[in-house]
């Protein structure tokens, strides 16, 4: 059984959706799950997480939702490092729009920064190609969950 922080940046709800879903995904395979839709470095390092997961909307020009932001700034500010910790994005977005997954782009590239590894690329799902995001990225996360939780 691993311990998974699970960081969650959402604007309509949709980005909410599928990381509940996804915590349950990780609950049915034995899995404890934090999911945090108010992420905090204070909350990442109080217990001795396993692995990360963010889940993120993107607004605006690429941009983080404004309920992950602080997380990210924090990040930035404070680099507590994550050396070797599995990580995981699923960043969903709008191909139709410029910088298409700009936040998780961010988040990855941050947690790059602190030195936690991504088992399997980041998926990127985009809002004009299906109209069921949850079950993408549980597609995604039978893969991420066999190479991070191991």
């Amino acid at each position: 059984m691993k311990q998974i922080y699970l960081a969650v940046g959402s604007v309509t709800g949709t980005a909410t959706a599928v990381a509940e879903r996804v915590a349950l995904e990780l609950k049915d395979l034995g899995h404890e799950v934090q999911l945090d839709s108010q992420a905090s470095v204070a909350a990442l390092t109080q217990q001795d997480f396993d692995a990360i997961l963010v889940v993120t909307a993107t607004t605006g020009q690429g941009d983080i939702p404004d309920n992950l932001l602080p997380f990210y700034a924090e990040l930035g500010d404070t680099m507590p490092l994550q050396t070797g910790k599995p990580f995981g994005v699923i960043a969903l977005g709008d191909s139709s729009y410029m910088n298409f997954c700009g936040a998780g782009e961010k988040m990855e590239e941050r947690l790059y920064e602190l030195q936690a590894v991504a088992p399997v690329p980041k998926v990127t799902i985009d809002a004009t190609e299906t109209v069921t995001p949850d079950d993408d990225a549980v597609f995604w996360l039978k893969e991420w969950s066999a190479a991070a939780l191991a």
